[in-house]
């Protein structure tokens, strides 16, 4: 039995030798090939090409410019805020949104609230809500406290329950 396996080792390195002769072979043949057509094609063409960009206009530029540093200051001094890179809880007033349930127990609760557009959200202890940089502070079994910032002063919203 060892015999059989010795011959059929000997004879598939023999067969990968023979492989490996036959691909050198080509690649040595493609070789030579490729670069009589390259010389060839340097022939018609005439040899290397190089652009010289002086004189004309630079392709990557935009053919307007818009100065966005101008339109950013005045959006600024307005005191209008980006809403496009803000979660959907942050787009509108804590006033917009309804209380629809509450589940857990005393060590964590989730509320889930609804807004204008009939749409759910969860609300944890210390998500962000509202246009007013509002935090959940506290989630009981009827009712959600909001804190909102502004300025110094703090803001408490109550969201309640409603038994329908």
């Amino acid at each position: 039995m060892t015999r059989v396996k010795h011959v059929i080792l000997t004879s598939f390195i023999m067969l990968l030798m023979l492989v490996t002769l036959v691909f050198a072979q080509d690649t040595e043949e493609t070789q030579s090939y490729l670069q009589q057509k390259l010389a060839s094609i340097a022939q018609i063409t005439g040899g290397t090409y190089s652009y010289n960009p002086a004189g004309k206009p630079d392709p990557f530029r935009p053919f307007v410019e818009i100065d966005t540093s101008l339109k950013k200051e005045a959006d600024k001094k307005e005191g209008a805020k980006d809403f496009s890179s803000i979660f959907p809880l942050q787009r509108v007033g804590v006033e917009n949104f309804r209380l629809v349930g509450v589940i857990g127990d005393e060590i964590q609760r989730v509320a889930i609230v609804e807004d204008t557009t009939r749409r759910f959200y969860p609300l944890f202890k210390g998500t962000h809500i509202g246009t007013k940089s509002g935090r959940v502070v506290e989630i009981m079994a009827d009712r959600v406290i909001v804190e909102e910032r502004e300025g110094n002063k703090a803001k408490r919203v109550i969201l309640k329950l409603r038994q329908d």
